[in-house]
């Protein structure tokens, strides 16, 4: 009966007043999984990402500075990866080159990001910072961006007591 009169409420609602909404229906949602892809088929990976990006700023709170990853730290990594993967495990991945593709001239650059309260206070102390976290975010670099997970970062760098580092 309770479910019963929850759809009953649902189903007999007021109009929304023309307010935004995420409500929409399966077939909503895959026409407009449909048309993306359509259109993501004649752009570039940066096209998508300029589309889909959400620019959130950081408040006076949070201290977010951007990094550029030397090739030398970039090349070390990848050494790392392949010697730990071994030779199956390199090619499992597909090879040891395609991850480590880059446009000629481009850089990969991060973000450090911490409450700045935090990062006053080890300046003030020359204290190191006791807790480090690595973020790398989910949609394999076609969906979004450190811009648009800032706001998740920064809950994670408060909630921690850490500075992270976010690609």
């Amino acid at each position: 009966m309770y479910e019963d009169n929850a759809t009953l409420k649902y189903l007999n609602r007021k109009p929304l007043r023309q307010k935004p909404t995420a409500h929409i229906s399966y077939h909503e949602g895959l026409q407009l999984i449909r048309r993306f892809l359509h259109y993501a088929s004649y752009h570039t990976v940066e096209d998508i990402q300029a589309f889909t990006s959400q620019w959130v700023p950081s408040p006076h709170w949070v201290r977010a500075e951007e990094v550029q990853i030397p090739q030398k730290t970039i090349d070390g990594a990848a050494e790392v990866i392949i010697a730990q993967l071994g030779h199956k495990g390199v090619d499992k991945v597909g090879g040891s080159k395609w991850w480590q593709w880059r446009r000629d001239g481009s850089s990969l650059r991060a973000e450090w990001i911490e409450m700045r309260a935090d990062h006053e206070r080890r300046k003030r102390t020359k204290e190191a910072c006791k807790r480090v976290m690595l973020y790398v975010h989910g949609g394999a670099y076609y969906f979004g961006s450190v811009d648009e997970h800032r706001y998740q970062i920064q809950r994670h760098a408060r909630k921690l007591g850490a500075r992270v580092l976010a690609r």
